[in-house]
């Protein structure tokens, strides 16, 4: 990454590599973006959409069609990118540091949650295509943000009953609650591609959970064993939700289970899943039962966040020097 700072009132897209072959420039690169004086490159959006652009390509796609398409993917992933920067930015202002040991330490509580040993998490990333020392710094970058969340956001946030409650009865679309909710838990495989191999090979993995579960595994453990480790499964606890809230053909697939009872393998938006019913809340009027009270509550805390966060962001966005040369 360039480290010379531009002068603001006279930006322009500059080459910064170029090679010689046959006595011709060629342009191998060139700044897309100018954040608060740093560069972004135009071979680091590259590699940050590198995954996306496997995904979405594909060689039936004519030359124009994949321009067009890697127009489009450069210009939803660089804002991203200058998000980062900033945010990077106010990590470095407030002096936040994560220590070796914090990230030890959050590699060992993913591997018990997941219950296998760090030289199976190894390999397990290795044929991810992703190094050991690489997915360190991936949790340290992550470690750093949730303190920066913890000090911008979350202190200033607080999820009373009443606000608990007030989101019941909305949700009921009347001046009481009267439920039912649903307290769902979920085994979650995500595929890795939208390709029908990485699909029937996700499809596969559930399959096995559910015969896992049939055997006599219990609910947790089969979650922490064959669930995906991505943040969307690696809750077990899916949460509270009316029938009104889910869709169709999940509705009808939980309204047939009893509380304990786990569901079929389901194709689902995300991926494929084992739903489990927890528990159901026919709590009446302003008494709800505590633990609908607490799922809400978390639901509510989480959605908070981000939408702090997202403000924050945005008050940071308007106070920086922002240039964008894609």
């Amino acid at each position: 990454m360039l480290k010379k700072l531009l002068h603001s009132t006279c930006i322009i897209p500059l080459i910064v590599a170029i090679t010689i072959i046959s006595a011709q420039a060629v342009i191998v690169d060139r700044i897309v973006a100018v954040v608060n004086g740093k560069v972004i490159t135009l071979s680091e959006l590259e590699k940050r959409a590198r995954p996306i652009l496997a995904k979405y390509l594909n060689p039936e796609m004519t030359a124009e069609e994949r321009a067009e398409m890697k127009q489009k993917i450069y210009a939803q992933i660089l804002p991203q990118m200058i998000d980062d920067y900033l945010v990077e930015e106010e990590i470095d202002r407030l002096g936040i540091k994560v220590t070796d040991a914090e990230v030890e330490a959050t590699i060992d509580n993913i591997c018990e949650s997941n219950g296998i040993t760090r030289e199976e998490f190894k390999e397990k990333l290795q044929k991810d295509g992703i190094s050991f020392e690489d997915y360190k710094k991936q949790i340290a970058t992550q470690i750093e943000r949730l303190q920066l969340v913890n000090a911008e956001v979350k202190s200033k946030i607080v999820i009373t009953d009443e606000m608990v409650k007030d989101y019941l009865r909305k949700q009921n679309g009347s001046s009481s609650y009267e439920g039912p909710f649903y307290i769902i838990e979920h085994i979650c495989i995500v595929p890795q591609t939208n390709s029908p191999s990485a699909k029937e090979k996700a499809r596969k993995r559930a399959q096995e959970a559910l015969k896992a579960l049939e055997e006599g595994m219990s609910f947790d453990e089969a979650a922490r064993k064959f669930s995906s480790d991505v943040p969307v499964a690696r809750e077990i606890r899916l949460g509270v939700f009316s029938l009104d809230e889910m869709a169709p053909n999940i509705k009808e697939v939980v309204k047939r289970l009893s509380p304990g009872e786990h569901s079929q393998v389901l194709e689902t938006s995300l991926g494929f899943e084992i739903l489990r019913l927890a528990g159901i809340s026919n709590a009446k009027d302003e008494t709800v039962d505590q633990a609908t009270m607490e799922e809400i509550r978390r639901r509510l805390y989480n959605q908070e966040i981000n939408e702090r966060f997202q403000e924050w962001l945005n008050e940071l966005r308007s106070k920086s020097t922002i240039r964008i040369l894609l």
